[in-house]
């Protein structure tokens, strides 16, 4: 009986820590993506900075279901849309970023409505 116990004990120490992460996602860009993730066409855009550009409206794909364009409204009420390359997914949000023209401007007019 000691065994199992000692068997139990290993698998709860080896198995927590994975059960504990399984819902996260380290960032990745979205194109890398075989296809569109659960949440993502429907996920807040933020730039690098955390800061929120708006909601995402559609996700355009390639040919062969990869992701490869992202629009989203902004929080201005435009539409924006951008290549999937510049844009990661953590399961929860898709990041932007800040180096596309179309980020930085509406970060640039962010900051000068501030």
């Amino acid at each position: 009986m000691s065994c199992f116990r000692t068997f139990i004990a290993c698998a709860l120490f080896i198995g927590a820590p994975a059960l504990a992460f399984a819902e996260e996602l380290a960032p990745v860009a979205l194109n890398s993506l075989s296809s569109i993730p659960s949440g993502a066409a429907s996920a807040k855009v933020l730039d690098q900075n955390g800061h929120a550009l708006g909601q995402v409206t559609g996700i355009q794909t390639d040919q062969y279901g990869k992701p490869s364009a992202v629009a989203f409204r902004a929080t201005n009420g435009n539409t924006v849309v951008i290549g999937a390359a510049a844009v990661s997914f953590d399961g929860s949000v898709l990041v932007a970023d800040n180096e596309q023209p179309q980020i930085a401007a509406l970060s640039a007019a962010r900051v000068a409505s501030n």
